[in-house]
């Protein structure tokens, strides 16, 4: 990779974010979800794919993966987006099963990450 070059993942991930941030907290939130829990599997879904593009980021550059710190990033982000959430919308409201869901879709993509990891480095 050039020098001064920003990794395509990590960029990827921050425009991720950004649209996280959109959606949590300017999109209106109300309306009928087409599934039961849909809410679940769109918070689920923000997560994994924000883990997977960090994890890919590192990855491709064949450095580690740092799912502790990741993880740990997630867990902050899932907690702090239910509080703010909770109390800066009136279309949304804080609730702890779409924080287990933002944990659980993170720590699948970093799991799923780590055996891609591993599988590359067994095969090269």
């Amino acid at each position: 990779m050039a020098a001064g070059r920003v990794n395509q993942w990590f960029g990827l991930a921050a425009v991720w974010f950004w649209a996280g941030i959109y959606a949590l907290f300017f999109k209106d939130g109300g309306g009928p979800a087409p599934f039961p829990h849909f809410d679940k599997a769109s918070h689920f879904a923000l997560f994994f794919v924000q883990m997977w593009l960090l994890a890919k980021g590192f990855f491709s550059q064949g450095r580690p993966i740092p799912w502790r710190t990741l993880m740990s990033c997630a867990l902050v982000w899932a907690v702090g987006s239910e509080m703010l959430q909770g109390l800066f919308t009136t279309t949304r409201q804080a609730e702890v099963l779409d924080g287990v869901a933002d944990v659980c879709g993170a720590a699948l993509a970093l799991w799923l990450a780590q055996q891609v990891a591993q599988a590359r480095q067994r095969k090269g």
